[in-house]
């Protein structure tokens, strides 16, 4: 299943907002403690148009396709953020927070 964002409820202008990731080692649903999440990295973006949530089905199996072993989510969840140059950036949900100011 697919659900699209292209706004909150705060920020019309998704374009105006940076996106801040918050990128995990682990899995945030079965980490017990932070120390299992392992190493996190943070990543931020400007200029998106939207973003999509994953959550298995015909579209999860497209994106595990063409991902190498190490990209393919435990519980098939992909996050894809569309960038407003046409590009997009795709994430395992189960590993990554994401934050829009």
């Amino acid at each position: 299943m697919k659900k699209e964002y292209t706004r909150t409820m705060t920020i019309e202008n998704l374009a105006d907002a940076n996106v801040r990731l918050f990128v995990y080692e682990g899995c945030k649903y079965t980490a017990k403690t932070a120390e299992d999440l392992g190493k996190e990295i943070e990543v931020v973006y400007g200029g998106i148009s939207g973003w999509d949530i994953i959550e298995g089905g015909k579209e999860a199996e497209e994106i595990e396709a063409d991902t190498d072993a190490d990209g393919i989510d435990e519980f098939h969840e992909y996050l894809v953020l569309h960038l407003l140059s046409g590009e997009t950036a795709t994430f395992r949900n189960s590993h990554v927070d994401m934050f829009l100011r």
